[in-house]
């Protein structure tokens, strides 16, 4: 048993995930926003970005790698390696087309959508917001695994038809592997553990059942680690019974360990986000002015009007909101955001200070009494 390209020890070549961002990554985990901060944008559709992650450079020699070898010895490397170089093209747009649907789904139920970037892994959809509904979730889900197959049963149909063209054998060839890749692709993702389609159709029937969002996500987080670790044991396994299979292994246990390192990074998002429901912005200040080793100054208008000069942009966050919303205020170019009570600015705030005091809540601090913040 070998495992060279397009053998049948070669692991699925791409992933497909959808994200929510509620948060800057100093007030979040923020796994994802640090991995893609070098990702480059290269298009909008529809208003959303599309930004390619250097890292794609790999999955693309390896896609390109894969087909050459596979039709090589069929058609020569000069042939095979354009027959590489159209597959990758081709199955890198059936990826985007995957995420796009995701994106263009969550927009119809209006959830506002961040980018779509493509990486070594395949691609993920970020989003600026959690679904309200199990239905919501369902169907974003949902959609990029419809949408896969559907590129595959197009290619399948299309390829009916190449054997009447110019290069009439490559082209049939290569359109029917694409067509069984996104079949692949759709059943894969299908698989019911985090970050995977299949986690977050999980978690829209648990969510439904339990009633419990956040229990929901945890328990396919966990199905998300348990599969991540079957993976790699797999990888593993073949490392060690078919020494000749290297790549695929090495593959597999890359595939493996991204997706129990993702899945961890979404259960504990999930208990940073009940911290963040549970909290309103009058406890987060009071607990930084009322532990010294935060620094948290609240810094006051000289004129007592505010808003005014620079601080003119800000937005402003009231103290008996949700945290949510003073996390959400530092998205985009501020670092500061103007806190108001009742209506009434008392002074503004630096993200740093406010991670802090984040950073307390979630060691189980709790501000003391008659630390509350006053204008």
């Amino acid at each position: 048993m070998t495992a060279g390209p397009g053998s049948e020890l070669a692991p699925p070549t791409a992933i497909g995930a959808v994200v929510a961002r509620p948060g800057r990554p100093d007030l979040h985990d923020g796994y994802l926003p640090r991995m893609f901060s070098r990702a480059v944008h290269v298009l909008s559709i529809r208003g959303i970005d599309v930004r390619l992650d250097p890292t794609l450079v790999v999955l693309a020699a390896l896609i390109v790698w894969t087909f050459a070898g596979r039709f090589a010895a069929e058609h020569g490397w000069s042939s095979a390696t354009v027959m590489g170089l159209g597959g990758m093209v081709l199955f890198l747009a059936s990826i985007l087309a995957h995420e796009l649907a995701h994106a263009l789904e969550a927009r119809h139920r209006d959830i506002e959508v961040d980018s779509i970037t493509l990486l070594i892994f395949g691609g993920v959809t970020q989003m600026h917001a959690h679904s309200s509904r199990p239905r919501d979730e369902f169907a974003i889900a949902a959609v990029g695994p419809f949408v896969s197959l559907l590129c595959g049963a197009i290619l399948g149909l299309i390829s009916l038809a190449t054997p009447l063209l110019p290069w009439g054998d490559q082209l049939t060839q290569l359109l029917r592997l694409l067509a069984a890749l996104n079949v692949v692709l759709a059943v894969f993702n299908l698989v019911p553990g985090a970050p995977l389609d299949g986690g977050r159709v999980l978690r829209a029937l648990l969510w439904a059942v339990l009633g419990d969002r956040s229990r929901a996500i945890r328990v396919a987080a966990r199905c998300g680690q348990l599969l991540g670790l079957t993976i790699v044991a797999y990888g593993i396994w073949i490392a060690v019974r078919v020494p000749q299979a290297t790549i695929a292994a090495l593959w597999y246990l890359a595939i493996g360990g991204f997706l129990y390192w993702a899945a961890g990074s979404e259960h504990r998002n999930s208990r940073l986000d009940d911290l963040y429901s549970g909290t309103r912005v009058r406890e987060v200040v009071a607990l930084g002015r009322d532990h010294p080793a935060t620094s948290f100054p609240l810094e006051t208008p000289t004129d007592g009007d505010l808003p005014n000069g620079d601080d003119a942009g800000l937005p402003q966050v009231d103290l008996d909101a949700d945290l949510h919303e003073l996390v959400d205020a530092f998205q985009g170019h501020h670092d500061r955001v103007i806190l108001t009570d009742a209506g009434e600015p008392i002074g503004t705030v630096a993200e740093r200070y406010v991670a802090r005091a984040v950073a307390l809540l979630r060691r189980g601090r709790r501000p003391t009494a008659g630390s509350e913040p006053t204008p």
